[in-house]
């Protein structure tokens, strides 16, 4: 339970609540009675949270298939990005047809629409409005099983390719402060590393790419020769690593005074040990631009 409560940002007491009361999974038990979830019950939470985050009741959705909670969440989001985007509905058609291109598994669709978007579009709408939702809703569906394990790859694929793209396009200037950008040992996904990467540079600063599952001492050793000032990283899974908390010690050893921001959905679960090292822990994309913009001139 407590793994699953990190994982979906519900207390172990609303979890308990909301089995007893509405039936919303059915974890099994282990020989000494702890609960034991599958990851599709993970999923199901996470999408129930995702729900009730944004002004639906617990009541209301509890008893949808995993296929329609999925579409009353994308459904809620778009008109939540509706609502606080200036311009959030130019992006809507192209996140339609990018959904459209991966469930047809039409990969020169999809990267087409991608690309016009990043073309039409501003840098905040492309990563706010398309490509978070577009994840998201890939991973929705993959996990309630409307997709397959080719479609979510195809699509990482994509979009993996456009924002290193985008990041190549953006030219710092010459007193740009750097960050390097990648995930820690024991951390193999890269996806949210690449969008750190994209905002970074599209914020102005003078991004150093260095991929995935990379030891603190190669991170330290990367971040001194390149004069970097920050360190971004991108923590997804495992959210369990016994490992962490001493890579993240390593890595505040040896770079006493650099910045460390801290992302993904596995960051909360690791948040002692970063709160322990000092580092910033974001949420989003918005709260991560944030935090570049006013750490840009140090």
């Amino acid at each position: 339970m407590r793994l699953v409560s990190e994982r979906t940002g519900l207390s172990a007491d609303v979890l308990r609540v909301w089995e007893r009361r509405y039936g919303v999974v059915v974890p099994g038990r282990s020989p000494g009675g702890q609960r034991w979830y599958t990851e599709s019950d993970v999923a199901r939470l996470r999408l129930l949270a995702r729900a009730v985050e944004r002004g639906r009741s617990i009541s209301t959705v509890a008893h949808l298939s995993d296929e329609a909670l999925a579409q009353v969440v994308l459904s809620e989001e778009a008109t939540q990005l509706a609502r606080t985007t200036p311009h959030a509905l130019a992006a809507q058609p192209y996140l339609a047809d990018a959904i459209g291109a991966v469930e047809s598994l039409n990969g020169p669709n999809l990267e087409s629409t991608l690309r016009q978007a990043a073309m039409q579009l501003s840098m905040d709408e492309l990563l706010d409005g398309v490509l978070t939702p577009l994840t998201h809703t890939i991973g929705d569906r993959w996990h309630a099983g409307q997709l397959s394990a080719a479609h979510e790859h195809l699509a990482t694929t994509v979009i993996r390719r456009l924002l290193s793209w985008i990041t190549q396009q953006h030219a710092p200037a010459p007193d740009a402060a750097a960050i390097v950008v990648t995930t820690p040992a024991g951390q193999v996904h890269e996806l949210g590393a690449k969008f750190a990467a994209a905002t970074a540079a599209a914020s102005g600063w003078r991004v150093v790419y260095l991929g995935p599952d990379l030891p603190a001492r190669d991170i330290a050793t990367a971040a001194t020769a390149s004069g970097a000032s920050a360190v971004a990283l991108s923590l997804v899974y495992p959210t369990d690593d016994p490992l962490m908390d001493g890579e993240l010690r390593a890595l505040r050893a040896a770079l006493p005074d650099t910045r460390l921001v801290v992302g993904g959905a596995g960051a909360m679960a690791y948040r002692p040990s970063l709160d322990a090292v000092g580092a910033t822990v974001v949420t989003d994309l918005p709260s991560l631009r944030r935090w570049l913009t006013a750490n840009a001139g140090h």
